[in-house]
Parts: structure tokens; sequence; C-alpha cells
């Protein structure tokens, strides 16, 4: 450090009222302790200095004497200069091979202390000699060592009156000598030596050096850092900022970095009260909040927030919408520049970070019952739905989309507020988006398919057609496989959909696309595709269309309307059963292999759908799961005995119905040797049995 004055700007101070509409009676109630009350309940710290109570008399002689005694060993010591948080800063960087002897410095412990027991008029003048001696990275070590450091420790600790000027020159001289030099941080950290530090934040002439010597102490030493967490820095100084007693950037981005390294510590969270994150929210949305500062404080909002204490916090003192200003804010500051590609991937980061801490959020159990569809945050969110910014659209589907978890908001939601609408025009509308988006509103429309009544008004609103472009463009697989999963879910249990899924993709007969459907899109994406879980999700689609038309025909007999949508199934796509074959070759779900075996099942028992399984035995991956399924004895009564057992089942109808269909593709040897599997699987059958 440099010496005695610190100089700067004088900017607005930052306002600590919480401001807009949630300071209400509910936010009121939080937690907000002055960071006086704060300091008052810590205990701990270091011996305090000798007392002065019975002042030791020295003569003016011996007191000229001791103060020479000190000159002469720091003769090298530089005049003071002004203080500054710069040169602070950059004695971080500076190192020094060579290192003073402890020995150099002989009796000076034993001095200052006479000198501070007798009230000497050269106790100022010494402390300051000293701490511009500490300037220099050669005297750190021995000033730990001989116990110099040890005694301005005891010094800024003691309950006495201390003139400000040797308060100011003992932490300048605490801070300098523990740049860079583990060993005294760890004196100070051996006795909680930071809290009286600390306490001396409170002090307006002090702020300026204390925060510094605090930010030398914490550098890259963790002891330190969980130290002055479990002090509760961060709360201390977000009140302090909060309240304007932190001023001037260079000081409050110290600050700022230190509450940022107090959030990463779990007793830095625990120790702080629930108001903390109204602190951090009312920071981060002021106007004199730097872009680098606000990052900052999102940082440590997401990590505070990613505790439970803080998420119901925030959720039952109507928080939320306090945090959705932020992200809103996140798009209105001035200081980011945009031609810098630092700047824009932090803010990207930043926004993104945002989004997953309210995400988290809105994942509180309570969250359904303190903001219910119709709550002025619902609204809110349903118009950013119609906002130009990615993070914005991406929020309200995801919010939206966690309410959307019962039959009656996902009811609601489409018969009275025409919500799917609005995420069909965000389809629609942003044929260029980021994939973020469209996968937010993908999965907020698949939350309202889950209901079956929902289905239909889906599929009214044309959600296949706006989806099949995703099918076909060159979207990243995970927005394609929420397009497909989507579409499984809106043609579940529903013969309209079907029907549209196996519409024409023109009117006019007369065009080569009047005999490809949607569902040829899908198929076209199966022969595209390297993902497994696309291929599985198709081959489901179409295990759900043959179950959905069998049940229906169960049901009404062979109705013209199921007959018709057969016939399409399976003359306007030879290839129909292919993505089935992802079905019963993966082996991560039993369940979707079991279901693979009974949609083939299914086709197999209809004329023309027989030709289509027949196609997909002369598949080897497949025929060797029908020999291995079929052959064997299954007596084990674990679940994979169990679901081999069910597989073995379906695959006897299959070839059953199969060969009752005499498909003319199947060769003779084939069909025989089919017969023989399922005539052994039956006997193996009737044996276990008995």
């Amino acid at each position: 450090m440099a010496s005695h004055e610190y100089k700067d700007g004088s900017p607005e101070p930052v306002s600590g009222a919480l401001g807009g509409a949630s300071a209400d009676i509910t936010v009121e109630k939080l937690d907000l302790p002055s960071a006086d009350s704060i300091l008052s309940a810590l205990e701990g710290g270091p011996a305090s200095a000798t007392s002065t109570e019975k002042r030791e008399e020295i003569t003016p002689e011996e007191e000229d004497q001791m103060f020479r005694a000190l000159q002469e060993v720091l003769d090298h010591a530089s005049d003071a200069e002004s203080f500054d948080l710069q040169k602070l800063r950059d004695s971080l960087e500076t190192a020094d091979s060579g290192q003073r002897s402890p020995q150099l410095l002989g009796d000076v412990p034993s001095i200052l202390d006479k000198l501070w027991r007798s009230r000497s008029k050269y106790m100022p003048r010494a402390v300051e000699a000293l701490a511009n001696g500490s300037r220099e990275p050669s005297w750190r070590s021995a000033f730990g060592q001989s116990g110099v450091l040890e005694f301005f420790l005891q010094l800024v600790a003691t309950p006495e009156e201390v003139e400000e000027q040797v308060l100011f020159h003992s932490l300048r001289l605490i801070g300098n000598s523990c740049a860079d030099t583990d060993e005294n941080r760890e004196i100070v950290v051996s006795k909680n030596s930071t809290l009286p530090i600390i306490r001396l934040i409170l002090n307006p002439g002090l702020v300026h050096v204390v925060i510094p010597v605090i930010y030398n102490i914490c550098m890259d030493f963790e002891p330190a850092q969980s130290q002055v967490a479990a002090n509760r820095l961060g709360y201390i100084l977000l009140k302090l900022i909060s309240d304007g007693a932190i001023e001037g950037n260079a000081l409050l981005n110290f600050a700022y970095e230190l509450v940022s390294i107090t959030a990463e510590k779990e007793d830095g969270i625990a120790n702080s009260p629930d108001g903390t994150i109204i602190l951090i929210m009312d920071l981060a949305v002021n106007k004199d909040t730097t872009f680098a500062q606000f990052a900052c404080l999102v940082e440590c909002l997401s990590r505070y927030l990613q505790n439970e204490r803080f998420q119901n916090a925030c959720v039952q003192h109507g928080l939320v919408e306090k945090l959705l200003s932020v992200l809103r804010h996140s798009y209105d500051i001035n200081d980011v520049d945009e031609s810098s590609s630092e700047d824009v991937k932090l803010l990207a980061q930043t926004q993104l970070k945002l989004n997953q801490t309210i995400s988290n959020v809105s994942a509180v159990s309570e969250f359904a019952e303190v903001y219910p569809v119709g709550s002025s945050l619902f609204n809110s969110l349903k118009s950013w739905m119609a906002e130009p910014e990615d993070q914005l659209q991406i929020c309200a589907c995801v919010i939206l989309g966690n309410l959307a978890r019962s039959d009656e908001v996902c009811r609601l939601m489409i018969s009275e507020l025409d919500i799917h609408r609005s995420l069909i025009a965000m389809l629609k509308q942003n044929n260029n988006a980021r994939g973020s988006v469209l996968h937010a509103a993908l999965g907020f429309l698949k939350n309202l398919a889950i209901l079956e009544e929902n289905r239909g008004k889906l599929g009214e609103a044309d959600i296949i057609p706006t989806v099949s472009h995703l099918w076909t463009s060159d979207t990243i697989p995970q927005v394609q496989l929420a397009a497909v999963s989507l579409i499984r879910l809106v043609i579940n249990s529903s013969v309209e959909n079907i029907g549209r899924l196996l519409a024409p993709l023109s009117p006019d007969p007369d065009s080569p696309a009047h005999l490809r459907t949607y569902l040829s899109l899908l198929l076209s994406l199966l022969g595209r595709t390297d993902s497994t879980p696309i291929k599985t999700e198709i081959g489901r689609i179409v295990a759900s269309i043959c179950r959905t038309l069998g049940a229906r025909s169960r049901e009404d007999g062979s109705s013209e309307e199921v007959t018709d949508l057969f016939d399409r199934l399976f003359d306007l796509h030879e290839d129909v059963a292919r993505p089935v074959d992802a079905m019963v070759t993966q082996t991560e779900w039993p369940v979707v292999r079991s279901e693979g075996w009974f949609a083939l099942a299914l086709m197999a028992s209809h004329t023309k759908g027989s030709l289509a399984v027949a196609d997909r035995l002369y598949n080897t991956d497949v025929y060797q799961l029908v020999e291995e399924t079929l052959e064997g004895d299954i007596s084990g009564t674990d679940n994979a005995s169990i679901q081999k057992t069910k597989d073995r089942e379906n695959l006897v109808v299959m070839i059953k119905e199969l060969l009752d269909n005499n498909p003319d593709t199947l060769s003779e040897a084939r069909k025989a040797r089919l017969k023989e599997l399922v005539n052994n699987a039956v006997t193996d059958s009737l044996r276990t049995a008995s």
C-alpha cells in the first residue's frame, strides 16, 4: 500500500431501499440486520495489545532514542505517498527474490510495545515508517517471523481508543505483509484476526483501506476465505454497499470480489440472513452497478439460490418477480461492449445462469400456490413469450411449463388461455431461432400434451405442420428429439391427430407431395440421423399409431375411418416398420423393446402390414434377436426374465399373425424356421407353467 490519503470521485451512493412493488409487508418481514448488529453478535479474535490504562512513563530522550532505532532499521523506508488502491493491486504482482532477515528487526516489537504503552507522540510516525517499509516484498517474511505483524494484529483488535492514523497505517502494514505471503496469512488466520479487521469496516475513515487489506489476506488463500465467510463478510459488504457506505468503482470491485469469494463457501451462505438475496437483487438492478459487478452479483445469486432455504425464502416472500427483474435488467446494461467477444460471452453466460436459477426456484413445491395461473407473475411471463429476447422467452416457457404439472392447470392453459397458440406462434416465427428457445417451447408443449383432452386442440392449432419443419432443417439433435417426442404425445390415443400425421403434404393431387405425409418426413429423418433416441422415438410413434388404430378398430369394428388410415399407413410408407428396429435392438430401455415387438405384432395382424414386418425379418440384427428371444429356457423370476417372457409372448403373437397372413415376400424356409421357433417357445412355456 502507499500512504495515508485516498481520494477518488464521489458517485451517488447505492440506495439501500427495496424499491418497486416488491417493497411490501411480506418482504419487509425478511431478516435484514445492520452490519453493526451482525458484527456485534460475532465473537473471537486475537488477544488485544497491552492495555495503556497503566501507562508506562518514558523520558523524551528515551522516546527519541527508540524512534531513531526504528529509523535505522528501516532507513530504506520511503517517504509517505498517497494511498492508492491500484498500487495495492499492483503489489500483488510484485515479486522480490531477496528476503530481509528477521534478526534485522531486533528489538522492534518491544520498542513498539513501549511506544504504545506510553502513548508516545512517536507512535503514529513509527507505525507509518513500518507501513511504508512493508511495501517492499523483502520485508514481509521478516515482519511475520519477528512478531511485528502479530503486534499490529493485536493493536487493531484492542477495544481501547486508537488514533485513526495509527489504525490506518497498522492496516497498511497487515495488508502489505500478507500480499503473496502465505506464512503471514497463516498468522492472521490462526487466531481469527480477520474478525477485528472486519470490525473496522464500519469506520468511514478506514473502510477504503480495510477492504483491500482483507482482499490481500484472502487472495488465493483458502483458509482466510473460509474464515471471512464464516465471519459473515459477504452479507456485511452487501449491506454496506446497499446503504451507500462503500463508494467508488475501484473499492466496489474489491468488495464484490470478496462477496463472490464468500458465496463460494458453505459457511458464507449458511450464515447469511434470508434477506441477503434481496440485497443482491436490488444491487444487481441498480443503475450505478457496472456490467462486471452485475455479473459478479448474478454469480453470487445463483449460488445462494442453489440453497433450499433461500429458494423457499424467495418463493414464500414473493421475491420471484424481483428475480425476474434481474433477468430483464440484463438486456438494459449500458456498459456491455458489444464489440468485445469476452463481454458478449460473459453476458450470455450470465443470462443463462439466471435462467437456470429461476428454473430451480420455480421447481419449489410451493411455487404454484404462491404464483397460480392468473397471478401478476403469470401474466408477466405470458407476455414474455412474445418478447424478442431469447432468454425472456426461455424463462417464460420454463416457468410456465413447470406450472403445467396438473390436469386442471393444463386444461385451463389451453381451453381458456390459449397458451398453446402463443407457443406455436413462437415456433412459427422462430425458424432461425436459437435451439434453446425452440427446446424450451417444445418442452412446455409436451407438458400440455400429456393431458389427453388437450391433444385435439393442439392438432387443431396445426401443431404437426408447425413442428414438422424442425424434422427437415439442420436443427440440433436435442431440438429434433423434443420435436419428435411432442408428436408422439400428440397422436397417442388420438385418431384425429393420427389422421393429421398421415395427411398429404400437398392438397394438390398432381403434386408429388400429395403422396407424401408428415410421417414420411419422420421416416426421412430416421434415415438421416445418427441419434438412437430420435430413432427410438420415431419407432414409438409408429407403435402408437398401430396401437391407437388397433384399439379403435376393436371398439368400432372395421370403421371406414380406421380402415382408410391403416391403408394410408401401409400404402404410402413401405418402410413403416423400419423405425421399430431401433426400439427392439436398443438395450437401455427393456420396456421400449417390448413395446416394439408389440407394435410389430399389431402390424403383422394387418394384411398390408405383414409385408412391412416380413421385410424387417431380413434385417440381420432384428432376426438374430427373434431367435435369441424365442430360444432358451426362461425360469428366473428376476426383472430380466420377466421382461424376456413378455417379449417372447409378443413375438409368438407376431409370428402367428405373420404366418396367418402368409406374405409372399417371406421365403418358405424362413416361414418354416419361424414356425419351429414358435412351437418350441410355446412348448417351453407350457412346460415351465406345469
